[in-house]
């Protein structure tokens, strides 16, 4: 089988699981709650996306896989991680800025994901040996994808109870 052809099987399957949880478990719950308790859980998912800087460990991946694309992948994972962990903060100390450090925080991370997409089909990435890689983008990827659909949904309520 072609990788990317599993890489599609794989990404499409977590991405329906993780919605079909998020619409039937996850969202009920979150909807009681103030916006920035409901924000809380939805961030942290994000927060452990540091894992993505796996990628600049030497022999992570194949050497095939450019050093440019690398780079860009694992502090684009990184930065994102720290943002959501700072806004997370944020949100525990009922910092003013709060709900404009997750809006930084979401769009700096989805302008991360596009990009690592687009520069996978650039690279050509799934032809390469991706090593444990391979499962954060098949596996966490798509609940990041989920959750950052959950916290634009809950940005845009009031931070009243809903």
């Amino acid at each position: 089988m072609e990788p990317i052809v599993l890489f599609s099987i794989q990404f499409t399957f977590f991405l329906a699981a993780y919605a079909v949880a998020a619409w039937w478990y996850v969202e009920p719950r979150l909807a009681r709650l103030p916006r920035e308790l409901a924000l809380v859980p939805l961030v942290w998912v994000h927060a452990f996306r540091m894992v993505g800087g796996t990628i600049l460990a030497p022999g992570s991946v194949d050497a095939a896989v450019p050093s440019e694309f690398r780079t860009m992948i694992g502090f684009g994972d990184m930065t994102t991680a720290v943002l959501a962990l700072v806004a997370l903060i944020a949100l525990r100390l009922r910092w003013r800025y709060a709900i404009g450090l997750v809006w930084l925080f979401l769009i700096v991370g989805l302008l991360d994901t596009v990009n690592a997409i687009i520069q996978s089909m650039r690279f050509s990435v799934f032809t390469h040996g991706l090593g444990f890689n391979w499962v954060i983008v098949t596996a966490y990827v798509p609940a990041l994808l989920v959750s950052s659909v959950l916290i634009f949904i809950h940005l845009r309520r009031r931070s009243s109870t809903a």
